[in-house]
Parts: structure tokens; C-alpha cells; sequence
């Protein structure tokens, strides 16, 4: 029960962090704030060891239930021939729904941990392009100025 309390919560938290990206809550100048923060920069390899993980253990659950939708299954299948008891068969038909929900639920979480990780991957790189740009605003800016100032000295000085 813990467990699958425990995945509704990623999911839920999943869930929720993909919508903010998306429907602009936070903007980009935000994202390049929260990006900015030194805490973050020393976070960074560790978080990245904690998403691999999760991903790692995300596929091992996946291909548990895997495992687990096609043990049952096969019980279902020869259950289903041979006449048995009721209620056996109900047990089987709970562990089988049971174990088909488990694959539903890691499958999804892996897909949505794999598009957190990738969108938080495009934040970063948006965030970083974004202050390159700030940068080589500023450069052409400051470049154009002293053209300019050079020009007019130098038609100062031809007359």
C-alpha cells in the first residue's frame, strides 16, 4: 500500500511540475534565476546521480510488473480452461488487475520521469542560451557605440 501511495505522489508531483514548465507560471528569467543560484550548481551532479537512479529504479519496477502481468496471465489462461473454484479464480483475477495497475503506474512514471528529465535538461540549456544572448547583446551594443564614436572622430578629423 505504501508503495502505491508513494507512486501517486511522484506522479502527482510529476504531474505538476510539467504543467508549471509548460503553462508559464514560471518564466524564462525566472527559471534563469532559479538556475543562478549557487546552492544549485553544487546540487547539480548529485541531482543528476538521483534522476539516473530513479530512472534505474523505475525500469527495474517496470519490468517486475512485466514479469508479474504475464506470471498471471499464464494462471489466468489455464485457470480459465479447467473449471475451479470461485473464489481461486477471483484471487487470480485480483493479483492478475493488481499486477496489470503496477505496470500501468511504473510505465507511466518511468515516460513522465523521462520527460521531467528532459525538460528540465531544455530549461537549462534555455536559461544558459539565454544569458549567452544577454552577453552578446551587451558586446554588440558596446561595439556599435565605439563604431559609431570612431566614425564621428574620424569625420571630425578629415575636415
Amino acid at each position: 500500500r505504501l508503495s502505491c501511495v508513494y507512486a501517486m505522489f511522484v506522479l502527482f508531483l510529476k504531474h505538476l511540475i510539467i504543467l508549471q514548465s509548460h503553462c508559464g507560471f514560471f518564466g524564462f528569467f525566472r527559471w534563469q534565476k532559479i538556475f543562478m543560484i549557487s546552492l544549485w550548481s553544487k546540487l547539480a551532479f548529485f541531482w543528476n546521480k538521483a534522476f539516473l537512479t530513479i530512472i534505474i529504479l523505475l525500469i527495474v519496477l517496470f519490468f517486475d510488473a512485466v514479469r508479474e502481468v504475464k506470471k498471471y496471465s499464464a494462471v489466468y489462461a489455464s485457470e480459465r480452461v479447467v473449471n475451479v473454484n470461485t473464489s481461486a479464480y477471483d484471487h487470480i483475477q485480483m493479483k492478475l488487475f493488481r499486477s496489470q495497475r503496477n505496470l500501468y503506474i511504473s510505465g507511466f512514471s518511468l515516460f513522465l520521469w523521462l520527460v521531467l528529465r528532459r525538460i528540465v535538461t531544455l530549461l537549462t540549456q534555455l536559461a544558459k542560451g539565454m544569458i549567452t544572448q544577454v552577453a552578446l547583446e551587451t558586446q554588440v551594443n558596446n561595439t556599435t557605440e565605439a563604431a559609431k564614436k570612431y566614425l564621428t572622430e574620424n569625420e571630425k578629423l578629415q575636415q
